[in-house]
């Protein structure tokens, strides 16, 4: 049997959009009692610079919303709000927002050991004289939700919003310990 190209392609053309209908209907579904999200860009700046790779979590004012949202920013200080760590959205209401961020400088350390050998590559780290340190970047106010002032609104028309996170600090967390 042949075909010509006009068959062909239209074969294709229905395959692949056989493909596609499956792989929706394949996807996961979202978890019993989870609200409708709202699609929100959330962009961090500190001292008007945007902020990467800074952790920012979503608490909801009203109680009944139980959803947790938040995510990390990418280098440009924006993130995707997720709720549940990977649904793309938020549930409309009112949030208070924490941010934080922590920056290592030196060599990091290695795993804890846990056997001979990983003994042995820790101390060689202690022997080598390597150090590393953290230090917090965001203001103590910022970092926890019962602290912080910053509060946004996710509507329906709500798109993209740009929070402020203060001024930059420098303060070293002692190791194990929090911040000294």
């Amino acid at each position: 049997m042949s075909y010509n190209k006009k068959t062909v392609w239209i074969f294709n053309g229905l395959l692949t959009g056989l493909l596609f209908l499956g792989l929706i209907g394949c996807s996961e579904k979202k978890p019993e009692g989870m609200p409708k999200l709202q699609p929100v860009v959330l962009t961090v700046t500190q001292d008007g610079n945007p902020l990467p790779e800074a952790i920012v979590t979503l608490k909801p004012l009203d109680s009944s919303n139980k959803w947790s949202s938040g995510g990390t920013t990418d280098s440009n200080g924006k993130l995707v709000v997720v709720t549940h760590q990977k649904y793309k959205g938020a549930p409309l209401g009112k949030y208070k927002v924490s941010v934080s961020k922590i920056v290592g400088e030196g060599t990091p350390p290695p795993p804890t050991p846990i056997d001979e050998k990983s003994a042995k590559v820790y101390q060689d780290y202690i022997d080598s004289g390597a150090t590393y340190e953290q230090f917090q970047v965001v203001e103590a106010q910022y970092r926890l939700v019962s602290t912080t002032p910053l509060e946004i609104e996710i509507t329906d028309a709500t798109q993209e919003i740009t929070i402020e996170a203060g001024t930059a600090v420098r303060e070293k967390i002692d190791q194990g310990r929090g911040v000294l």
